[in-house]
């Protein structure tokens, strides 16, 4: 009995020292419960595609199927993606796997975004182990707020730490420069002045070239300003100052302009936008944006 219990100590001790986050609980769907929201419209091209999608509960947003992440990383995780919900006005939601059973890596982020609970707006991030891509499915607002430039500096940004198997940190630095855009505002012109470091920090380049041709300007300045401080000869620039203008008169010819006629060309100029967003449905025929990266 001693050893029993013994035994049964130890799985109790052992179980409080490692506790399991539990994000990846799913629920059956069935041909009577679909479990989609209202706003999917179900039919015979999509049913397949539903039942093939897991449902989650949409409000613990970290779904690590793949495994790749630890209890403490996932929660890590969760309160980055929370903080950034609360701080905007979209929805997020993170899902690894190791086994993709739909056409692509899209195809998958897509589904799991529509056929959920998530918000109208929002972006789902999902790291594929199987196609070994990553791919970003933005939805509703998001897919303005988050244009292709913004999709590809963002998954640039990033795809060389999941290469390296660090996961944690990707993910982390993912929703750090989505809220840095976020606060940013719209993409517009000014989005090429803007680059991202390693630690997912979204900043504006400092313009290097004013501040290395101030002391040429300066320079010029002060040169003027002696050059014509000491101008003491001025140089003769009509022949009439070589003549004695007493002894010699010069008849000035001047011609009388009658008449003008002008003819104006207009110039037109093309001005360059921030390039928009890629717009595409999915099988839910729900529209999305985004884009993927291979790593």
């Amino acid at each position: 009995m001693k050893i029993i219990k013994c035994f049964v100590l130890f799985i109790l001790l052992f179980s409080f020292s490692f506790p399991v986050f539990a994000s990846t609980n799913t629920y059956t769907r069935t041909m009577d419960d679909l479990l989609v929201p209202d706003t999917v419209t179900v039919s015979q091209n999509n049913i397949a595609s539903i039942l093939n999608t897991p449902a989650v509960d949409a409000s613990e947003k970290v779904y690590d199927f793949a495994g790749l992440l630890s209890s403490e990383e996932e929660n890590t995780i969760f309160h980055s993606v929370e903080e950034f919900i609360s701080d905007t006005s979209l929805d997020l939601g993170i899902v690894t796997i190791s086994e993709n059973n739909k056409l692509s890596a899209r195809s998958y982020a897509d589904d799991f975004y529509d056929y959920n609970f998530f918000g109208k707006d929002g972006v789902l991030f999902l790291v594929d182990m199987d196609t070994r891509e990553i791919y970003m499915s933005t939805t509703g607002n998001a897919i303005t707020l988050y244009d292709d430039y913004r999709v590809n500096k963002i998954l640039d940004a990033i795809y060389e730490d999941f290469s390296l198997g660090n996961y944690e940190k990707g993910i982390l630095k993912f929703v750090q420069i989505l809220e840095k855009y976020d606060t940013i505002g719209l993409p517009s012109n000014d989005d090429s002045q803007y680059v991202i470091n390693d630690q997912g920090e979204v900043y504006k380049k400092f313009p290097y070239f004013i501040l290395l041709g101030i002391p040429f300007i300066i320079t010029a300045i002060v040169m003027g300003i002696l050059i014509y401080k000491n101008k003491v000869v001025r140089t003769a620039t009509s022949s009439r100052e070589y003549l004695d203008q007493k002894s010699v008169k010069i008849k000035v010819l001047r011609d009388r302009l009658v008449s003008t006629h002008t003819s104006v060309t207009p110039i037109y100029h093309s001005s360059s936008g921030s390039g928009g967003s890629s717009h595409h449905s999915g099988s839910s025929g729900i529209s999305h944006g985004g884009g993927g990266h291979r790593f």
